[in-house]
């Protein structure tokens, strides 16, 4: 009987136990901190698409002749969260790729980058407007973090070199229980989906063409399958000790009748 509660409370012991082989980013015995420095990754450059919003601004030493050409706040960021309040305020790519610019009219936006959109409208504005000064962001850059994170949901980014890394941390880093080799990335790309498997523990990752996040990317975290099975241990322990105890009884009972 105590051999069993001994090798019971060992296996539970050990079930307990986390192991750093899965948890630890970046793992390799190949790089010193010398080599670390020598990995580089050409940043995939985003192409605006259909259903993005950007925010555009014309400013200039004429206030009253730029405004023909800026949206008005609505609700001026009080009623509305700053999210809705940038959506709100911003132009929509419509599903053929255009903008509707005040004065200006449509312009094709898909397919170009931010700063390209930027010099484009620079252009046409400085038709109408002298000195005046364009700034173009995208507003609709956001991420979705699910599974097994500390804090799952959906994150706006504001910086548009953000990386897979800080788009975790945003959700408070993986659990313990979380499986970093099997880390699943879902992309959006025009008309189409890509879902790509992601090693976090292998270096490789920081050269990879998803090191870097896109708009409406979605990280989905896995939970570790031996993680599961050593929280399911207790139950186990339970189980047996509950089953040697009825054994016993019934062993007991057995015994006393025969006597």
């Amino acid at each position: 009987m105590r051999i069993y509660f001994f090798i019971t409370a060992a296996v539970l012991l050990l079930g307990s136990c986390y192991s750093t082989r899965d948890l630890n980013y970046v793992q390799s015995d190949q790089y010193s901190s010398s080599k670390v420095t020598a990995f580089h990754n050409k940043r995939f450059i985003y192409e605006v698409q259909p259903n993005d919003i950007l925010s555009i601004r014309v400013q200039s030493l004429d206030p009253e002749q730029s405004a023909f050409f800026n949206i008005e706040n609505v609700g001026g960021g009080v009623m509305f969260g700053a999210e809705a309040s940038m959506f709100m305020s911003g132009y929509s790519v419509d599903e053929k790729g255009y903008i509707n610019l005040p004065i200006v009219g449509q312009m094709k936006v898909s397919s170009l980058t931010v700063d390209e959109i930027q010099r484009l409208i620079q252009k046409e504005i400085n038709k109408y407007l002298l000195d005046a000064i364009v700034l173009v962001k995208l507003v609709s850059y956001k991420v979705s973090i699910l599974g097994d994170v500390r804090n799952h949901g959906l994150y706006f980014i504001y910086n548009t070199k953000a990386t897979i890394f800080e788009a975790l941390s945003m959700a408070g880093d993986l659990n313990l229980t979380s499986n970093s080799t099997n880390v699943k990335l879902i992309r959006q790309i025009e008309d189409s989906g890509y879902v790509e498997v992601l090693d976090l523990t292998d270096p490789k990752i920081l050269v990879s063409p998803y090191y870097y996040m896109l708009p409406n990317d979605v990280i989905y975290v896995e939970i570790a399958k031996e993680q599961t099975v050593r929280q399911n241990l207790p139950i186990l322990g339970t189980f047996f000790t509950g089953l040697t105890t009825l054994i016993l009884i019934l062993n007991y009972l057995d015994n006393y009748n025969r006597n």
